[in-house]
């Protein structure tokens, strides 16, 4: 079996990233990496749920045997929306195409250095910069909406997955009255990280760093190889 991985900084790392910004080799993907043939972890510091979605829908559109994948997608705060934003026009864009001659790491498509204009600011939070205002309803849409699309995709191609979260805020509560709640399965939901790493001092970076340290990852990475065992997965 192979093993995909897709998430924010509790999954690619916070710190100690190589010149290619891969992920570190002590974050749970790694950890588990000598149990499957291959590995990829897609994780992104600071990426969205919109770029976990997008981006492993491209990862397994070119995938031909998609059936030899796990996929532990760890979902990010609902909060989270990262965009670029355009200072001469106060507008918020999806991509940038530009003859500047500065290359600049454009953390929405992952790795990718793309050139862009020097007035674009990149990897902002447009739900703290603007004035839209959305509602908690509406991140649960949303956030419900991206699971259901791939919850949906991954049976559809036979692909193994699990869906783990940051916290608390990556998943909807189960007592939603809301209707994507009545077709959205959560067999493959285990615990969000939070829950195995926030009381226990020794599994976080310090008191204000809430991401996992390397023994943090590597509970993570145990919690994960058991969930995956106790589905056969493994």
């Amino acid at each position: 079996m192979k093993l995909f991985a897709n998430g924010c900084s509790f999954t690619h790392g916070h710190k100690d990233w190589k010149d290619d910004f891969s992920a570190s080799d002590w974050v749970w993907p790694s950890v588990m990496s000598p149990m499957f043939e291959e590995t990829v972890n897609m994780g992104w510091s600071g990426g969205s749920n919109q770029r976990i979605l997008r981006t492993t829908l491209e990862f397994f559109d070119k995938i031909k045997n998609k059936s030899e994948w796990i996929a532990v997608i760890q979902w990010t705060d609902c909060y989270s929306r990262h965009e670029l934003h355009d200072e001469k026009t106060d507008t918020y864009l999806g991509y940038i195409v530009s003859n500047d001659s500065s290359p600049v790491l454009d953390k929405s498509s992952n790795r990718k250095f793309v050139t862009i204009p020097s007035h674009i600011n990149r990897a902002i939070e447009l739900y703290h910069n603007t004035t839209i205002i959305r509602s908690k309803l509406f991140l649960e849409t949303q956030l419900l909406t991206q699971q259901f699309i791939l919850s949906e995709y991954f049976k559809k191609f036979n692909v193994k997955y699990l869906f783990t979260g940051m916290s608390h805020s990556s998943f909807v509560s189960n007592d939603l009255d809301h209707p994507l709640m009545k077709v959205f399965s959560r067999e493959n939901n285990i615990l969000a990280f939070s829950a195995l790493i926030n009381h226990n001092m020794n599994l976080r970076e310090n008191e204000t760093d809430w991401h996992p340290n390397k023994a943090g990852h590597a509970v993570l990475a145990n919690y994960i190889t058991n969930e995956l065992k106790a589905r056969n997965y493994l």
